[in-house]
């Protein structure tokens, strides 16, 4: 990521870290730094799905796109500006003042492109930049015309050479040269630009007054602050890396599928890096394949890209090795690496070896990234979130696969030891939340802890989920249960934990009739335990919880129906349709939508179905079981 004014950094992390805060704020931080906003123009740009994001004076539509989260991690990843860098924004902050307030009053051209361009007319002079990218391409995301490049461009040109420009070249120019100028009324070149926009010099110096009034208010609004932040202590900065690694994390984590993340994870390499196009290969034998959910070219297939070819970096990043950097402008660059890096339009490919389920087993492939990025620390925390959220969409398959040669039973028995004191520290993190509630520093402290209290969770969650898609596989004997006994047990073991705090009042409506069942009693109190627990979150204001038996018939047969009742605002209907299918939910976080998915499987085990009703009445999940076969065996 380019160097951000520390100010203006110092601002934007304040704001971030406050719950309250909107897109509108937060873009008018980020609107006082060039590099900043044709960032967040470039991500927006790109994850709008190729269409043009307009100028906007407040950014806001950009922050909307990309969410607060990445934005804190733009500005977590910032570098602190130095005293030349310094120089280089306050000029800035004048010349896009004086181009605003000319634009407005002559009407020549739009004036917020005109606040761009000024801020952005020397962002050759930022240090670090010309590692970074053209100033060029960056502004041409922020105005597909090209008007505002050219500006930016042209803004030292003579006055004869823009004569006949586009209005918001010669806006520039003559702000530039007003800036840079000590006195108007002896510059011939100046004389020359007032006439070409039609203003006169009692005009120019009115504004130049008002410009300079303005810029200066916003230069100690924004006061460089953060400068000593490089001698900080290790504490500041250890925060600083914890706080950046879980706005990454929790970027990447909002990706519901892999497509979506491959997007993200593309976005967020853009943006901190200046890394674009990107690509993940996969072993399969001796080949490295691209990854069927990440774009790339459709040629890049056709390659037989070998996984034992030495010379090769990606085959070398493929055996474990470490991270290859190479030029594709090389004498020693093998020809099929040559070929991948036309293929992407790369001038220089970085390999990295890609840790999925404690293996490697991809290969990260990113294109024009500075020599040297394999070493950065916030590089390194990008491929660990991709990594991590990779694992949790495909189920952490290769961990899986090392405990399918463990006991189903020892796996749930882990999973629920594992459980409980992750309960108790989570309350206990929600106690000291409550007690330090005035405290921001600790409170994103506390938020960090308990980001990866639901991590660990969400691997518990697929562990069992998968385990128990294995019992549904393979029911073991079932034995007598009494259905309305099991109830009336989980109703007074869940009472003072579970439905008395929460406000609920539980009812039960059990049909005598309908005596036991020959069932897996385990299971079947791990389904009820799972709806029950289900619509209490629904219903965070307290409600009515209805446990319901009766007998009746599903699919021509007897059953034994259970029904689990509540008065929550139901189901949308996009979440109905796709119920019962593995990380459909409504609830965020931790709740990956497992439960359901889980309760299926282990319904199913048991020779019956699950279905749901819901209305904005609330929602009814009924489960039909096999009856008794016989009238002695439901007196048995």
């Amino acid at each position: 990521m380019l160097e951000i004014h520390p100010g203006v950094l110092a601002k934007l992390v304040s704001a971030l870290g406050k719950d309250e805060v909107s897109a509108p704020a937060l873009a008018a931080h980020i609107g006082f730094d060039a590099q900043l906003t044709l960032a967040v123009l470039g991500c927006s740009h790109q994850e709008g799905g190729g269409e043009n994001v307009p100028a906007n004076p407040s950014l806001a539509d950009a922050v909307g796109r990309l969410g607060t989260d990445f934005v804190r991690v733009m500005a977590l990843s910032a570098g602190v500006r130095s005293a030349e860098g310094q120089t280089a924004w306050e000029t800035g902050i004048r010349v896009a003042y004086l181009a605003r307030l000319v634009a407005a009053h002559t009407r020549a051209c739009d004036d917020e492109l005109a606040w761009l361009a000024g801020l952005s007319h020397n962002l050759a002079d930022y240090p670090g930049f010309s590692e970074t990218g053209k100033p060029e391409a960056w502004l041409l995301t922020a105005d597909p015309g090209g008007f505002v490049a050219d500006a930016v461009r042209f803004c030292r040109a003579s006055p004869a050479r823009v004569k006949s420009a586009h209005a918001l070249v010669r806006v520039l120019q003559l702000a530039v040269s007003l800036t840079y100028s000590e006195h108007v009324n002896g510059n011939v070149g100046v004389r020359a630009s007032l006439g070409s926009l039609g203003l006169d010099v009692a005009e120019v110096e009115r504004l130049q007054t008002e410009a300079d009034y303005l810029a200066q208010e916003a230069i100690h609004r924004y006061p460089a602050r953060l400068g000593a932040a490089a001698s900080a202590d290790g504490l500041t900065q250890a925060y600083a890396a914890l706080a950046r690694a879980a706005s990454l994390q929790r970027f990447l984590d909002l990706a519901p599928d892999l497509e979506t993340l491959s997007h993200r994870a593309a976005l967020a390499m853009r943006a901190l890096f200046g890394i674009g196009p990107c690509v993940v290969l996969r072993t399969e034998g001796n080949l490295l394949m691209p990854l069927p959910w990440w774009p790339a070219p459709p040629a890049l297939a056709a390659l037989s890209l070998p996984t034992d070819f030495v010379q090769s970096v990606l085959s070398r990043a493929a055996g474990g090795a470490g991270a290859f950097w190479q030029s594709a402008q090389t004498d020693q660059f093998p020809v099929v690496d040559a070929q991948v890096a036309r293929l992407l339009g790369a001038e220089t490919m970085l390999c990295e070896p890609l840790q999925i389920g404690g293996s490697t087993q991809a290969v990260l492939v990113a294109c024009n990234a500075p020599e040297g990025t394999s070493a950065l620390p916030n590089w390194k925390e990008l491929l660990h979130s991709l990594a991590a959220r990779i694992n949790a969409l495909q189920g952490g398959m290769a961990i899986l696969a090392e405990a399918e040669a463990i006991p189903r039973q020892e796996v749930r028995k882990a999973v629920h030891e594992a459980s409980n004191p992750l309960t108790i520290i989570r309350n206990y993190v929600n106690l000291l939340s409550a007690k330090f509630s005035s405290d921001q520093e600790t409170q994103r402290d506390l938020a960090i802890i308990g980001g990866e209290i639901g991590r660990v969770a969400g691997i518990l969650q697929v562990l069992g989920a998968r385990h128990d898609q294995a019992s549904a596989a393979e029911p073991g004997p079932g034995t007598w249960v009494d259905v309305n006994q099991l109830i009336s047990e989980l109703v007074r073991m869940s009472l003072d934990t579970l439905f008395l705090p929460n406000k609920i009042n539980v009812q039960i409506d059990l049909d005598p009739g309908i005596g036991s069942i020959v069932t897996q009693r385990d299971q079947l109190k791990q389904v009820l335990l799972n709806l029950a627990k289900n619509a209490v979150e629904a219903m965070p204001r307290g409600g009515k919880l209805t446990f319901i038996t009766a007998r009746g018939e599903h699919g021509g047969q007897g059953r034994t129906v259970i029904a689990v009742q509540d008065t929550g605002p139901g189901l949308p209907e996009q979440v109905r349709e796709q119920l019962f299918k593995p990380a459909v939910s409504t609830k965020g976080g931790e709740h990956a939508g497992l439960g359901l998915y889980i309760s299926r499987n282990l319904v199913k085990a048991m020779g019956g179905e699950i279905e749901c009703d819901s209305s904005a009445a609330g929602s009814t999940f009924r489960i039909y079981l096999p009856a008794a076969a016989s009238e002695s065996e439901r007196r048995a």
